[in-house]
């Protein structure tokens, strides 16, 4: 039984009824809304414009550079207020990736609806590579539909896992609080991974976030065990030494793709973060 692939050009008075072996839909929408069913856990993820939906009363939005996982339940809306360009993966109506032990029947940490950042995991990045070749050659949605399916099927407990953990280390009495500082948290994090090409400010993330630059450092630290300065510095640091391992070009070539002023700055920073200069950390995996 293969996964059903469908290309979405308008929007849906009624939702669709469930999929045995999941489905895979590539919208391109002008604005206007959806009625959409929920008869298992789904992944959305938005490429162009954005989409904004109402779960169980709430809203969240997701923009590119985005994606939300939704677990299964009540029938939701989907919204966008301009043209948007998207894909929807829903998974088989039998699986269930989350630990689900509250009454509403959804993980009592996650919630229902988790917006997620795909730069800040490998399964977040390969949705996002399917998701832009599909809508470049809609023809390879059929392909692709059950080779994306397993992949998510096999890769989605490990960022949900990563989330509960971080969700779980806030410092704030009620749930909803904590899903909503992480939300920001997230969205934050998610700049950093996008801006790994130079230099970001406190400033910069606190904006982004929607917190102030106090709150935003300490809450970043419980959610991802660094500060937000620190994970940065590691992102490009390791975008360096992957550029650097794969023989990519110069030491001053992977300063200036990084954003460091120059091959010392480079080099005095990827010593401090590997323990190594990167002449004898790139001889290293030679070796």
């Amino acid at each position: 039984m293969r996964c059903d692939f469908t290309v979405m050009d308008r929007h849906l008075d009624a939702p669709r009824g469930p999929a045995p072996a999941g489905k895979l839909v590539l919208s391109q929408l002008k604005p206007g809304s959806s009625m959409i069913g929920a008869p298992a856990p789904s992944l959305k993820i938005v490429l162009d414009g954005e989409e904004r939906y109402t779960v169980d009363g709430r809203t969240v939005t997701v923009r590119p550079g985005q994606f939300l996982y939704l677990d299964a339940g009540a029938t939701c809306i989907g919204t966008n207020r301009t043209t948007t360009i998207g894909m929807c993966l829903i998974l088989p109506p039998d699986r269930s990736l989350s630990r689900r032990s509250d009454i509403a029947g959804h993980d009592p940490v996650l919630g229902r609806a988790l917006v997620l950042s795909t730069g800040a995991s490998a399964m977040g990045r390969r949705l996002k590579d399917y998701a832009e070749r599909i809508a470049r050659d809609p023809t390879l949605g059929g392909q692709l539909a059950d080779e994306l399916t397993a992949a998510v099927e096999q890769a989605i407990a490990e960022p949900l896992a990563e989330s509960r953990i971080a969700i779980e280390s806030l410092k704030a009495a009620k749930a909803d609080t904590r899903r909503e500082l992480h939300r920001r948290l997230e969205r934050a994090r998610g700049f950093l991974h996008d801006n790994d090409g130079r230099s970001v400010s406190l400033t910069e993330m606190a904006d982004i976030a929607g917190l102030s630059q106090f709150h935003l450092a300490r809450y970043f630290k419980l959610a991802f065990g660094r500060s937000p300065i620190a994970y940065h510095r590691g992102l490009r640091l390791t975008r360096a030494a992957d550029f650097l391992a794969a023989g990519a070009g110069s030491l001053a070539e992977a300063a200036e793709m990084t954003g460091y002023s120059d091959s010392v700055a480079l080099s005095h920073a990827f010593r401090k973060h590997f323990g190594r200069a990167p002449q004898q950390w790139a001889m290293g995996l030679r070796g």
